[in-house]
């Protein structure tokens, strides 16, 4: 939690939208149902902002990683 509340103060965006991506991928993991639909949800959502920022590349591995949460989540939920 220390790592996201430092990247958050910081003030740069990036780094917080990547802590909150790490802390919400970590999160789904050990998420069910509902939960595991709406962290899935908000994890897309800040991908897609992270996505949006100028000067920056997704790692073909932080995008596998987030098709894989989208689809556990997607299948839990049922």
């Amino acid at each position: 939690m220390d790592g996201l509340f430092s990247a958050v103060q910081s003030g740069d965006r990036r780094a917080a939208l990547e802590a909150i991506r790490d802390r919400l991928a970590a999160e789904l993991v050990e998420a069910d149902g509902r939960d595991a639909a709406s962290i899935a949800k908000e994890l897309r959502t800040t991908l897609s902002e992270l996505d949006a920022l100028p000067g920056g590349e997704e790692s073909k591995l932080d995008d596998l990683a987030a098709r894989r949460a989208a689809r556990r989540a997607d299948a839990a939920s049922g």
